[in-house]
């Protein structure tokens, strides 16, 4: 009797339920704008910088430039060749920031990671693309809030 009592005891102590997995991290992104092919020439810089939720696969990115060649045009992200992001309302300006949000799919997710996602600015000088920033992971922050794809 006092063992089935002891063994009682002892289970009721034991959790067999796993802590729960914390959510993923958001994970941040940046990258410095280069000369988009051999072809342009120009002294522009600045960055792109983003964040990404992979709970909601939200991306919240910002876009900063200085000293293009002629005032921008067109602005995206590019996803290894295709646009996925077209970028409206950003300042008619040599020099500018403009920020903004895009839902990625989980292809473009998975491309994200694999550092297949690059922002262009395209300008009245080379309408082809005068600077490029290819995201790269440059760590993580806050909570994500769950699972998502590419992580």
């Amino acid at each position: 009797m006092m063992l089935l009592i002891s063994v009682g005891f002892l289970s009721c102590g034991k959790d067999d339920d796993p802590e729960p997995t914390p959510p993923p991290a958001n994970i941040n992104y940046s990258a410095s704008f280069v000369k988009s092919n051999d072809n342009v020439t120009t002294t522009a810089t600045g960055t792109t910088t983003a964040v990404y939720n992979p709970t909601t696969r939200e991306l919240s990115f910002t876009l900063t430039w200085t000293g293009l060649g002629s005032d921008p045009v067109g602005m995206h992200f590019h996803d290894a060749g295709p646009i996925i992001i077209p970028i409206e309302g950003f300042p008619v300006s040599v020099n500018g920031t403009f920020s903004g949000k895009a839902t990625l799919t989980v292809e473009q997710a998975n491309d994200l990671a694999a550092g297949k996602i690059y922002s262009q600015i395209h300008t009245v000088t080379y309408p082809g693309g005068e600077v490029i920033a290819t995201l790269a992971k440059s760590g993580t922050s806050g909570n994500g809030g769950g699972v998502g794809p590419g992580y």
